[in-house]
């Protein structure tokens, strides 16, 4: 299925004021460090970008706000959206991704770096490890944040509950609970070098309307 992708430089954003909203200003005011404030305000941004051309609404009117569960609402014109969408952000740069209505999405953007194997081996299940290279394990990072973005659950998952083996999702204990709760959509993931040296990972689904 189609999904829309923004990717902003967290170095040339616009002010805070032409971007956010009342509500969301007042969250944004309470953000103490500029790494996190930054990061915050170019994901923001990228999703703006992303639903003014999706719909036409002024970007004040656009609002992306905070929930206790960690995934954010989506409202456009002060009612909630039935848009899908998620955002992630790494070293430097934000993404914003978009798909339409009774979807499910996740994305995750990450600089491909070194890890030591005892990471590997915390964070990833056995039928997971392929590979060792670091651009592979980078890579099956993004997959598994992606993954649970599309759960929407945060991050309360075990990561062994939460797998992509050769390029596809299996879900157990919790995860699957969650996942069979969407009503167990087919995913597609695609990863790629969407920045270079940043791997790439978009998971996304067609929920089936309840009949």
């Amino acid at each position: 299925m189609s999904c829309q992708l923004k990717v902003v430089d967290l170095s040339n954003l616009p002010p805070a004021e032409e971007i956010l909203g009342a509500k969301e200003s007042a969250f944004f005011q309470t953000l103490r460090f500029p790494k996190r404030r930054t990061e915050w305000l170019g994901g923001r941004f990228a999703l703006k970008e992303l639903v003014h051309q999706a719909t036409g609404a002024d970007k004040k009117e656009i609002e992306i706000l905070p929930q206790p569960s960690g995934k954010p609402l989506l409202r456009v014109g002060g009612k909630d959206s039935p848009l899908a969408f998620s955002i992630t952000h790494s070293h430097g740069f934000a993404v914003a991704g978009l798909a339409g209505e009774n979807a499910v999405l996740g994305i995750d953007l990450e600089k491909t770096a070194h890890r030591i194997e005892a990471w590997a081996k915390d964070f990833f299940h056995p039928t997971e490890l392929t590979e060792k290279s670091d651009t592979f394990l980078t890579a099956l990072w993004t997959q598994k944040e992606a993954l649970v973005k599309v759960l929407g659950t945060g991050l309360s998952l075990n990561s062994y509950d939460v797998r992509c083996v050769n390029g596809r999702a299996e879900f157990y204990g919790p995860a699957l609970a969650a996942y069979e709760k969407l009503g167990c959509p087919a995913l597609e993931i695609k990863t790629w070098e969407l920045v270079p040296g940043f791997m790439f990972t978009q998971a996304c689904g067609k929920i089936s309307p309840v009949i």
